[in-house]
Formats: C-alpha cells, structure tokens, sequence
C-alpha cells in the first residue's frame, strides 16, 4: 500500500506519532512518504491512504494546519486517517475539524484517532508529567498505535456515520486561539545564556523571532504558541513571563 503521512508538530509529539506509524507501517512492507506541512510537500498521485494530524491547541488543530489542509491538501477520492494529539482527550476534539475539510475534499474517512501525550505546555495552573507517567502514557499510546497499524495492513477500517458535530465552533475557537497566541507570545524573552545562535530563529514555524538591529533575540507578533522556542533551545535561554521552564522532549 502506498500512504503518505502528513503532520504539523510543535514541540515533538505529533511527529512522534507519524515516526511511529512511519516506522511500523514500512516495516509491513507498505511504502511511506512522511512530511511536515513546514516543507513543501505534494500527495503522490498514486497514493492509496492519507494520514494526517496535529497537536491540539485550546480545544482545536491549530489554525495553521486547518489553513495547510484547506489550501495544500488536493481533492482526492482515497481513504484518509486523520488524527491529534493531546495531554488530555476531554476537549480533543480537532479530528472533526479536520474529518470534515478532508470529507469535502472528497477524502474516505477511516479513522478518527487522539492520542494522550506527555504535556509539553506547562504554564500556570498546567503541571509537567512524572517521569513515570510519561513513560505509562508513551506506552499506552504506543499500543494503540501498534493496534491503528494492524487495522490499516488488514484493511479493517470503516466509518459508516461520520459525525463532525460543532465543527464551526472548533474553527472559531481555534481562529481566537490564533489571535490570542500573537499576544500570549510577546511574554517570551531571551534571558543572558543566549548564545544568539539562531537556532530559534529558525526553527520557529511561523518566522516570528528575529536578530535585531543589536543582533538580540526579538520576537514579533506572529507567535502561535507552539512553545517550540523554549524546548529546543541550546541552552534554555528562552522564558516565558521571565520565567524558565524544563524543557521537554521526545524520541523515537
């Protein structure tokens, strides 16, 4: 089976999700192509399945990726998987936002997933997870993976009543959430460890950091609260609200 899997990740998690499958599913002899919607990236025209996911910002799939689905992704008449990533299921509910753009586009919805993932977003009243319960939650997470992977190679997927309910208010929330993050992120500051070598400006996903005119961190009014500056930082010199936080990460 030919299947591409699509992803738009902030921080690792969601991309942890398409290594996983990525990993398993070639390992069951299917082909697999894996993009971040950050490159440029088309649909092989042969494809058999879509996999596509994210991470879930304030009850939605930020608006980046409903933005990437709605302008990159081609009409195709093939099944499709898609699925999110949360540090909590209850309100994870931007497989709908994404089931529905993808069904218009003539896509075969298979499967809606949410993974429960270490939290990555630990400001205020939100608590970083134990070691012990990252390591309970990788593994459940895994084992539903293992079980998504065992259903595609038997072709034992099928929805027969896709229901996508308050798919408009999932999309308001996540435009508000958008607008909100552009001043959320201008409590993020470059404290004295900066070593001004560029790597979060580069790896920031919507460019919204900056060398100034005194070759200083500067960050703009883009920001979309990936909190991928603080995690990937050399030497954690980047705060939020000058505070600093442990960062996280996770691999393969």
């Amino acid at each position: 089976m030919k299947i591409n899997i699509i992803y738009f990740s902030g921080t690792g998690n969601s991309k942890y999700v398409a290594n996983y499958l990525s990993e398993k599913l070639i390992n069951s002899s299917n082909e697999v192509n894996i993009y971040s919607i950050e490159e440029n990236y088309e649909i092989n025209e042969e494809v058999d399945l879509l996999i596509i996911g994210g991470p879930i910002y304030a009850g939605n799939v930020p608006e980046k990726l409903i933005k990437s689905v709605l302008r990159n992704i081609p009409d195709r008449k093939i099944d499709c998987i898609v699925y999110t990533t949360s540090a909590g299921l209850l309100n994870a509910n931007g497989v709908d936002s994404l089931a529905k753009k993808l069904d218009k586009k003539g896509y075969n919805i298979i499967a809606k997933e949410t993974y429960e993932m270490p939290r990555n977003f630990y400001f205020g009243k939100y608590k970083k997870n134990t070691k012990e319960e990252i390591n309970k939650i990788i593994n459940n997470t895994n084992k539903q993976l293992d079980i998504l992977v065992n259903n595609i190679n038997m072709k034992n997927l099928y929805m027969e009543n896709m229901e996508n309910k308050g798919v408009l208010t999932k999309d308001l929330l996540a435009e508000t959430f958008s607008i909100m993050a552009k001043f959320m992120g201008k409590n993020f500051s470059a404290d004295e460890n900066c070593t001004k070598c560029g790597m979060c400006v580069k790896k920031c996903p919507e460019k919204n950091i900056i060398f100034d005119s005194s070759n200083n961190i500067k960050f703009l009014n883009k920001c979309m609260m990936c909190t991928r500056c603080i995690h990937s930082c050399p030497k954690n010199a980047i705060n939020y609200k000058k505070k600093k936080y442990d960062q996280y990460s996770i691999k393969m």
